[in-house]
């Protein structure tokens, strides 16, 4: 409990908490003691979102995707990032090697006047396969995962660094490459995603990109950005419906219709605002660098700033009524 924590989300009356190793952490006392969950990973873990007392997911480095359905004592790999771009490689060679047997067919029977052109994209496609078959011996890479999210029990979302967007539709049997429908063409990092639950999600990262979808994903929408550093954290506020985005140097905003308009929230802080949480109460908890704790008991209204002693930075935090839970470099506090 005291690793480095980057996310902590409430699974009924339990807390589940993810840092880097692979840590998984539960408390069933609101974070007096911790319990390690039993994981099948040691790739550090960036994000934890539960839709009730015991399904949850968790997500993070290798582009690894974990699920829980016992209030997360136990995790299995639902996706395992390696492996998907290890058969995407496959498939890369696969497609040069096609594409260079039909131009070698297409040249045997080309006249004249077609074999320079075909010669060249011969030469093309030689390279081609060359790069795939380098890229096969080298160790395989895919971009991490910095946040995941889920509607209901079937819909849900993963975004990451590099443009990275996969969903599913069916609880996380099967993760579909969604990057595409997204209009992200310089593959700015995706840090955060959030949503009522019955049809609104909301995406944004680096460069002040912002996406939301209105109909549960089958469509997105491109925000106009207002704002050109990163965007580490969105919370919406079940209770009155109001958007909170937050990142670099302070910058915290407020949005009453889901991202059409903005508002700038004075919080008397330069800090880098990581992540938070809000519950049906109306409290609302904002965390960052250098300790920093924003509250809200009015629903995001008006918030009190708080400095922890030992000015350690904090990833994410809840708020249990009278007790804030807060994780981030010195654990939990």
């Amino acid at each position: 409990a005291q690793s480095l924590l980057l996310d902590v989300a409430v699974a009924g009356e339990r807390l589940v908490a993810v840092g880097e190793r692979g840590h998984i952490l539960y408390s069933d006392n609101r974070g007096d003691n911790w319990e390690q969950a039993r994981v099948p990973t040691t790739q550090m873990l960036t994000s934890v979102h539960f839709i009730d007392p015991r399904h949850g997911w968790a997500a993070g480095h290798d582009g690894l995707i974990l699920v829980s359905d016992d209030a997360g004592e136990h995790w299995r790999i639902q996706r395992d990032g390696l492996a998907v771009q290890h058969q995407a490689n496959l498939e890369q060679r696969e497609a040069a090697h096609r594409k260079l047997e039909n131009l070698e067919q297409r040249l045997a029977r080309a006249d004249e006047q077609e074999r320079e052109q075909i010669e060249l994209e011969l030469e093309d496609a030689r390279l081609d396969l060359e790069d795939a078959d380098l890229t096969l011996e080298e160790p395989v890479f895919t971009s991490p995962f910095m946040a995941v999210w889920f509607q209901d029990a079937d819909r849900g979302w993963a975004a990451g660094a590099f443009g990275t967007f996969v969903a599913t539709e069916d609880g996380g049997q099967h993760w579909v490459n969604r990057a595409p429908e997204l209009d992200n063409p310089d593959e700015f990092h995706l840090n955060t995603i959030t949503g009522d639950g019955t049809g609104r999600v909301f995406v944004a990262g680096e460069g002040g990109v912002m996406f939301r979808s209105l109909n549960g994903g089958r469509s997105w929408q491109t925000l106009e950005p207002f704002y050109k550093g990163s965007w580490f954290g969105a919370v919406y506020n079940p209770g009155n419906g109001d958007l909170f985005l937050f990142g670099l140097r302070g910058n915290l905003y407020r949005s009453s219709d889901f991202g059409t308009s903005w508002e700038p929230i004075e919080n008397n802080s330069n800090s880098t605002l990581a992540g938070g949480s809000a519950n049906s109460e109306g409290d609302v908890v904002i965390a960052g660098g250098v300790g920093t704790v924003l509250f809200s008991s009015d629903g995001g209204r008006s918030f009190r700033r708080i400095l922890m002693e030992d000015r350690l930075g904090l990833s994410a935090g809840v708020s249990l009524g009278e007790r804030l839970v807060l994780v981030g470099q010195g654990g939990v506090e």
